[in-house]
């Protein structure tokens, strides 16, 4: 989402996107330094929840800029707030949410936090193998994406983790690689 646009082209611009071809949308409220919960982003998450496509938000408290680079590229750390995609969960159960290195970071807390919502998933970006094997223990193997943050990490050592996490269960791995996600996507 491009924020630097008026409201109302904002959503124009979305639902352009929309009608010619996207599959999904990608939320990052620390760089974008826009809270989840915020009105123009909640209608974003309806266009595209309605249209029945997949809003994946980072979810993490991180920055992603140097010291010396703060200034020109200025963030809102605390906007990354577990609290903030559970919110938005909460908002819009019905809508497929994907919580972007809550599998590194908060399986048990997503887990327990949106207990009984049936369209949240998280995806492995960043996990090690027992944090992956925890994020299917406590989401389950439907609700797990493979996830890499290319460039940012090494698509090997990704799929690594993930085959070390489940082992020679293939149904497993077959739905965190890419089941999943092309079921999301409609693949």
């Amino acid at each position: 989402m491009d924020f630097s646009r008026a409201p109302k082209d904002v959503l124009d611009k979305l639902r352009s996107d929309i009608k010619k071809g996207a599959k999904g949308l990608k939320l990052h409220p620390v760089i974008q330094n826009r809270r989840l919960p915020d009105p123009l982003v909640m209608e974003a998450v309806e266009i595209f929840g309605k249209a029945g496509l997949p809003v994946i938000a980072h979810v993490g408290k991180s920055n992603y800029y140097l010291h010396e680079q703060e200034a020109q590229y200025p963030v809102s750390v605390e906007f990354g707030a577990l609290e903030d995609f559970v919110e938005l969960a909460r908002t819009f159960p019905e809508y497929d949410l994907v919580a972007a290195h809550c599998c590194r970071n908060y399986p048990s807390q997503l887990a327990e936090m949106t207990k009984g919502l049936n369209h949240v998933y998280a995806d492995t970006t960043f996990a090690g193998a027992e944090q992956i094997r925890e994020a299917v223990h406590m989401l389950g193997e439907d609700k797990l994406l493979f996830g890499t943050d290319y460039p940012f990490s090494d698509m090997r050592y990704a799929a690594l983790q993930v085959e070390l996490a489940l082992g020679t269960d293939t149904v497993a791995a077959h739905k965190v690689f890419h089941g999943n996600a092309m079921r999301l996507l409609k693949l």
